[in-house]
């Protein structure tokens, strides 16, 4: 039994010395987070003053493009520090032709496509021509890849597929590396001389992924979710500086900060400057004012005596 139990107490302190090791660093008060702190609070005043907000998109999307480029630390061969490309997503290039060659032919139709990371070729087949002509099927018999990668080196692969792609349907083939820039050529045929077909080629384009483990990877987050905020065809302003607001809470010591402020607001509505409360005057004070009151309501030559005593109190508790 005080085996297990020793067991069970040894896993739980390495899978908290595990977790301590993933969880990033706490963001750095710097002169990146100064940076931060300025460009978001421009952004705010931009997002709430543009009497025409998509007009200023551009002016928005620099400001929002180098902090992100900054915080992620390029280095020379353009790629960062904290962030990498992914073979996920991020983007495609695509070009659409009207092949009419035969597969059995020597040549086929060459579609070229170019374009920067690229981690895949895909071939989809429309089910249409056109607006009312069927599309037919076509053949791939090669994909032809010339790749830089971030050092520099080309490298060709010459990559056989051999598939008949229906229309509505799609085939794709990996590429070995996410090339800095990627040309890939692809032969595509059809069944008869015919039958033309229309198909789609696309250049699919690795996403850069920030890493969790970046000091500043909340504030990088933020910043990407208000670009493409801004980035939208119909950019709404609340949304925006919503985010913007909550990007500027995420920097170190603002949520603090912004506690105090409004608990100082709140204790001056509580308290409005110049207000008296209990215990603010001492009993001397007290016992006079409560005599020159009485004094008000007696004869006139003790009324001005009144008011001559009231002027003296002033003048000694007037700062």
């Amino acid at each position: 039994m005080y085996r297990v139990a020793l067991a069970t107490f040894v896993s739980i302190l390495a899978l908290t010395a595990v977790a301590q090791e993933t969880q990033p660093p706490a963001m750095p008060v710097d002169a990146n987070t100064e940076m931060i702190a300025a460009d978001l609070h421009a952004l705010g005043r931009i997002a709430e003053v543009a009497e025409d907000l998509p007009r200023s998109r551009q002016v928005l999307l620099a400001i929002a493009d180098n902090d992100i480029r900054t915080l992620r630390d390029p280095r020379e061969d353009g790629t960062y520090r904290w962030a990498s490309l992914q073979r996920e997503e991020g983007g495609r290039v695509t070009d659409e032709k009207t092949i009419e060659r035969v597969y059995t032919e020597n040549e086929l139709r060459y579609v070229p496509i170019t374009g920067a990371n690229g981690y895949r070729v895909e071939v989809s087949v429309p089910k249409k021509r056109g607006t009312f002509s069927g599309n037919n099927q076509v053949w791939v018999r090669n994909v032809l890849v010339d790749s830089t990668a971030f050092d520099g080196t080309t490298t060709h692969h010459e990559i056989p597929v051999n598939a008949w792609v229906n229309p509505g349907d799609a085939t794709g083939v990996a590429l070995p590396d996410i090339g800095k820039s990627v040309k890939a050529t692809v032969e595509l045929g059809v069944e008869s001389g015919s039958k033309s077909a229309v198909a789609q080629v696309a250049l699919v384009q690795a996403k850069l992924v920030d890493d969790p483990l970046s000091p500043y990877f909340p504030a990088v987050k933020r910043l990407v979710q208000i670009r493409d905020l801004i980035a939208t065809k119909d950019m709404n302003r609340g949304n925006i500086k919503n985010a913007i607001d909550e990007a500027m809470l995420a920097l170190p010591g603002e949520l603090e900060k912004r506690a105090a402020e409004q608990a100082r607001m709140v204790e001056e509505r509580m308290n409005p400057r110049g207000s008296i409360n209990a215990g603010d005057a001492t009993p001397d004070v007290v016992n006079e004012l409560g005599e020159i009151a009485r004094m008000l309501n007696r004869t006139l030559q003790e009324q001005a005596d009144a008011r001559g005593r009231l002027a003296t109190l002033l003048g000694v508790l007037r700062p």
